[in-house]
């Protein structure tokens, strides 16, 4: 079991995930919320879901069974002083991760990995306000966190090997697959998916069916997902995000979203998570 306390930031979804992944992974999780109230709804929410999936076989039931010993929530960044890693996983505004970097610098001691789990912005922009930015990188996962393999760590000019060997140590302990990726809007992942979701919309707008650049994708390209019910996995509305950030710092009218898709973000057409999006469900 590693002796080491991690830090996450935000208990949204991906949040959740990675918490969910390190206490699998026996290490101590110290989890941030905005304030005492949200933060005691959300512990017991993901407590009682933790328990529900070590009944199901799904979590350790050791782990499940010594949650209050090992998992640690506040509202204050100073709990996470003594933190190993720190992993930032709050919405994409770049101003408030700005500045949430800099206090994260000004409180951690100086051994601690500071890591932003953005998807979109660059980590030299999320750093920018931080003094010691030898230390600050991105650990990009994927949603769900605890089944997707894959997990980009990502370097900038100013981090340090030590930070980021140990930042793959720490992936590689939770079962992931690293790869480097360069701090570019997207990284790698997003960036590809991005272009491939404009390409899918732009041939939808010329008339193909949603249905059948879907069937030519998992059959002719063998992906497991077409473009289309893979964007309603995602969310239209975060599809929307990325592309209008990336669009906008790439200065690429290539990721330019499409009609349909800020139309049906428009109309509330979210995808999975509303019930409708490209497809009914």
């Amino acid at each position: 079991m590693p002796d080491a306390r991690i830090g996450v930031i935000g208990l949204g979804t991906m949040g959740r995930g990675i918490a969910e992944a390190a206490l699998a992974a026996g290490y101590r999780v110290t989890a941030i919320g905005r304030d005492a109230d949200s933060i005691s709804k959300h512990v017991l929410d993901f407590s009682n879901f933790l328990q529900k999936l070590a009944r199901l076989k799904r979590f350790p039931e050791e782990i499940a069974a010594h949650l209050p010993e090992i998992l640690y929530c506040s509202s204050k960044l100073e709990e996470l002083e003594n933190c190993s890693l720190v992993v930032e996983s709050i919405p994409e505004n770049l101003k408030v991760k700005q500045e949430l970097f800099k206090q994260l610098d000004s409180t951690c001691k100086l051994e601690t990995v500071l890591a932003t789990n953005t998807s979109c912005l660059t980590v030299s922009q999320v750093a920018a306000l931080a003094k010691n930015k030898g230390r600050i990188l991105g650990i990009h996962f994927f949603n769900p966190v605890t089944i997707m393999k894959l997990v980009e760590v990502i370097k900038t000019n100013r981090t340090s090997q030590r930070a980021f060997d140990k930042a793959c140590k720490f992936c590689q302990s939770l079962g992931k697959t690293v790869v480097s990726a360069p701090d570019t809007p997207g990284f790698i992942v997003n960036r590809l998916l991005l272009a491939f979701l404009s390409e899918a919309m732009r041939l939808h707008e010329m008339g193909v069916s949603a249905e059948d650049i879907d069937k030519a994708v998992t059959l002719g390209l063998n992906h497991p997902m077409g473009p289309f019910k893979l964007a309603d996995f995602i969310g239209l509305d975060t599809a929307l995000y990325i592309a209008k950030s990336m669009q906008e710092q790439l200065d690429d009218p290539h990721f330019t979203p499409s009609d349909t898709l800020t139309r049906l973000v428009k109309e509330g057409k979210l995808g999975r998570k509303s019930s409708q999006g490209f497809y009914t469900y």
